[in-house]
């Protein structure tokens, strides 16, 4: 939310990148060094987001300094809370009126299961909730219009009109947007980065939308996106794996500025746009993507990166790995630098063997199905321990693991007397990473 006092620094590549002028040289500010690192030049965000701070009354900033300093505690929906809380959830801390929130002082994140009495008031009066997560709320108009909110994620089921304020950064759409709904900003989207899940829906007002984040993706059409939303500098994309539709289109963005692709296909070497169609591209990131498209991305754009350019290309992946691991959750540790290219295949087999042996339980379910269940998802959890000898499963992999083994669940239908819970709990308890 603020900086202390003093110097903040990072260190950035040396290759000055596309789009930058030349004006002179000067000595550096200081002699020290840091160990932070930013992936990007500087481009004056944090000097705006300063300038937005002391637009704050000085009241209200000393205020929220001294409770984030603070170790007093305050009650809040009967519990008891350090003052100092900077995150509320009301599936937690369930509560009727938003200016009961009033309590904390350095609250900056509000995640909403349900609409709440005098929100406006609440948002519009304290200014240091900069992000906001809304849903089944029941309005057809929302009006952020007088908030300081920079990250809005808002359920749109039955939104006819949204109202965003000024200084918004971020705005994830969910839920079933209308084909109607109207999004009224500054700019007509100008400077909003806007996250979706698997498609970008057709929205009236945000026609010079300047980013898009798009999650989840099994078809995707680039030539739809290029009649929308063409002004774009920023387009990134992931699929779960999925397919894109007129590739070429990319071209068609003259403005765009930085591009990513993560697990995507149906495209190649034919549709990688030329260098010259993309003048103010500066960065270029693509992983998991058809090989033949690879070698033509890297061929085409290999003298830009002299001119500032950031490639970044990698997985390249040929027809036969796409038939056998498109439906493979661990089709990301294929590639990794940490992780064996062995165990990648380990992990992949000993998925579809789990899976296999529990869509047999469930085709034919003995009286014994969840002791049948906990003995797969035992062997499942084993299989990952042999592997890990050398501790290569951090954090992510740990996720993915877990995440596949929910996949194999999933397939238990409602009701059933196996009780996916403890089968979870048999998965922690036996896993030793």
């Amino acid at each position: 939310m603020y900086w202390e006092r003093g110097l903040h620094m990072y260190k950035a590549s040396a290759v000055v990148p596309t789009g930058y002028v030349r004006v002179g040289n000067t000595a550096p500010l200081c002699g020290e060094d840091t160990q932070r690192y930013a992936s990007f030049w500087g481009d004056g965000y944090d000097v705006y987001r300063q300038l937005r701070w002391r637009q704050i009354p000085e009241k209200q900033r000393k205020a929220f300094k001294k409770a984030a300093k603070s170790k007093n505690t305050v009650m809040f929906a009967g519990r008891e809370y350090g003052i100092s809380k900077q995150n509320l959830s009301d599936v937690w801390d369930d509560f009727e009126d938003a200016m009961e929130l009033k309590a904390f002082p350095c609250l900056s994140s509000l995640f909403l299961t349900k609409w709440h009495k005098n929100l406006y008031e609440y948002l519009e009066e304290y200014p240091f909730i900069t992000r906001l997560c809304l849903e089944n709320h029941g309005q057809t108009v929302l009006d952020f219009s007088n908030t300081r909110i920079t990250d809005l994620s808002v359920d749109m089921t039955g939104v006819e009109s949204l109202y965003l304020n000024e200084g918004l950064d971020s705005l994830n759409l969910k839920g079933e947007i209308k084909e109607n709904c109207k999004v009224c900003t500054a700019g007509k989207g100008a400077g909003l980065i806007l996250e979706v899940g698997k498609s970008v829906p057709k929205v009236r007002g945000l026609e010079n939308l300047t980013a898009v984040n798009v999650m989840g993706i099994a078809d995707f059409d680039m030539q739809n996106l290029s009649e929308t939303y063409p002004k774009l500098k920023t387009i990134r994309l992931w699929g779960k794996p999925g397919n894109i539709a007129n590739f070429s289109a990319v071209s068609g963005f003259e403005d765009l500025e930085v591009f990513t692709a993560v697990d995507l296909f149906g495209f190649g070497a034919d549709d990688i746009p030329h260098p010259d169609r993309l003048p103010k591209l500066h960065r270029l990131w693509m992983s998991s993507l058809p090989e033949e498209a690879a070698k033509a991305v890297k061929k085409l754009y290999k003298k830009r990166k002299e001119d500032g350019l950031d490639p970044w290309i990698e997985k390249a992946r040929k027809p036969e790995w796409l038939a056998q691991n498109f439906d493979n959750p661990f089709r990301d540790w294929d590639g990794a630098e940490h992780i064996p290219k062995s165990h990648a295949k380990k992990a992949a087999e000993l998925y579809r063997k789990t899976r296999a042996g529990v869509v047999k339980l469930l085709g034919n379910p003995p009286e014994n199905i969840g002791e049948g269940l906990a003995e797969a998802v035992k062997a499942y959890t084993g299989g990952f321990n042999k592997m890990d000898k050398k501790h290569f499963i951090d954090t992510v992999e740990r996720e993915d693991i877990a995440e596949a083994l929910e996949t194999i669940l999933d397939l238990i239908p409602d009701g059933s007397c196996a009780d996916k819970e403890k089968l979870f709990e048999i998965f922690d308890k036996n896993r030793n990473f």
